[in-house]
């Protein structure tokens, strides 16, 4: 009987350690793609503004997006990188770790966990695009 409740014991303690595991590297990878998020949409805020104030529409800054949304990711401590891939568009990758728990006993100490986002800038006028 010991010899069962050693073993159930054990399978029980793998399977926690593998749940906590998991479950961080999902808040690992949701953190990552929020963090892409907020970093394109600081980017995206970057317009060339005399366009927008003379009613020509909203379109990218780029040299000034891509500035905005890596002080973004520098600010927040994450590897990433952010481009301006079209007058409207601005992309963002984020890479970050998750350092594991339980899986650092069989010899994997950190996951990588990815985020990537977009934004894009619009022109609304009443909350219609135009």
């Amino acid at each position: 009987m010991s010899l069962w409740t050693v073993m159930l014991a054990s399978l029980a303690l793998i399977m926690v350690g593998l749940a906590v595991d998991t479950s961080g590297h999902i808040h690992a990878m949701q953190e990552a793609r929020s963090l892409a998020r907020e970093a394109a949409r600081a980017g995206g805020q970057e317009i060339e503004k005399p366009r927008g104030v003379l009613g020509q529409g909203a379109v990218a800054t780029p040299v000034l997006a891509a500035a905005a949304a890596n002080s973004y990711l520098s600010a927040a401590g994450v590897d990433g990188s952010a481009t301006v891939t079209g007058p409207y568009t601005v992309q963002v990758a984020v890479t970050t770790t998750y350092s594991t728990r339980f899986l650092s006993v069989i010899g994997i100490g950190s996951l990588s966990a990815t985020g990537t986002a977009e934004s894009r800038i619009t022109r609304s006028i009443e909350g219609t695009e135009q």
